[in-house]
């Protein structure tokens, strides 16, 4: 910027008059002036926090307290983390609608392997795999059941009798000669397989020849087909002195003779022999010839 200074006094200045005007070419009077440069004041640096040039505490954001309205540096600050922290309780809330009270895995997280047993128990989340889990389970429990009644396999033992240790038919030999003959009434009428695990080897022999069989077994199938009634014909009445017994030797014998059979076919004569477990066995049988 340049200003011109008159640097006459003012007793040199002349009376000024206005200028005559003397047409519309006329000139304006020239005046004695020096030209004067004016420069910018000196600045001091501006401290940390001001803008350059401006005035003592005023921040170089232009927000100081020089009362010109704007909002300080801090308040920006606080309002920036107030909304940080609602985007936050906003993911927060959308999580919690998601995943419920679980917090979701974050990716890439390492995951626990399962353990064997719990691998090896998925397939019981079907349900065929259990209804074949438990019918294999019943097959077991009755082969189990049936093996320990009746003494093992369902092949034929000697002279095609059902197969069976002694242990399992002692355990089933009736404590009385009537008890063991009702047995074998019962045993036809019901379970005729099982029948000749009453019988020891001769007895069995006997018992199939006796029948026109091969085998006590096929003996014992031939007489179940000829009974008409079950419940009657497995509770035959005994006499009084049915059983004859020789105390001496532990022995019996019981005739078919002296029974009331009804529901189907009379039997023959029953020898018996005490065992050593105090049940008793049929060693014998033979034909009986009832006079009706």
């Amino acid at each position: 910027m340049i200003t011109v200074a008159d640097h006459r006094e003012p007793s040199e200045q002349p009376h000024q008059r206005p200028p005559e005007r003397t047409g519309a070419a006329d000139a304006p009077e020239p005046i004695d002036a020096e030209v004067v440069e004016e420069r910018p004041a000196e600045r001091s640096p501006a401290m940390p926090g001001e803008a350059p040039g401006g005035p003592t505490g005023q921040s170089a954001s232009g927000q100081g307290s020089t009362g010109s309205g704007q909002p300080y540096a801090g308040e920006d600050t606080d309002a920036h983390r107030e909304y940080q922290q609602f985007l936050e309780f906003q993911r927060f809330r959308e999580m919690r609608r998601q995943y419920g009270d679980t917090p979701p895995v974050p990716d890439g997280a390492p995951t626990t392997k399962r353990p064997w047993y719990r691998r090896a128990l998925r397939p019981l989340r079907f349900k065929p795999v259990r209804r074949l889990l438990y019918l294999l389970v019943l097959l077991l429990v009755l082969t189990y059941l049936y093996d320990s009644t009746f003494g093992g396999g369902g092949g034929s033992g000697s002279n095609g009798s059902s197969p069976g240790g002694t242990e399992s038919r002692s355990a089933m030999l009736p404590h009385s000669p009537t008890a063991a003959v009702r047995t074998v009434y019962d045993e036809l009428a019901n379970r005729p397989e099982s029948v000749c695990l009453l019988f020891d080897s001769g007895a069995r022999r006997s018992f199939a020849a006796v029948h026109g069989a091969e085998s006590c077994g096929a003996a014992a199938l031939r007489l179940n087909e000829r009974i008409t009634d079950e419940t009657t014909y497995k509770n035959p009445d005994f006499a009084r002195d049915a059983a004859q017994r020789d105390e001496e030797h532990s022995l019996a014998r019981i005739s078919s003779c002296e029974l009331e059979v009804s529901g189907g076919p009379r039997l023959g004569v029953f020898r018996l022999r005490q065992h050593s477990s105090g049940g008793w066995e049929i060693n014998g049988y033979a034909a009986a010839d009832c006079e009706d």
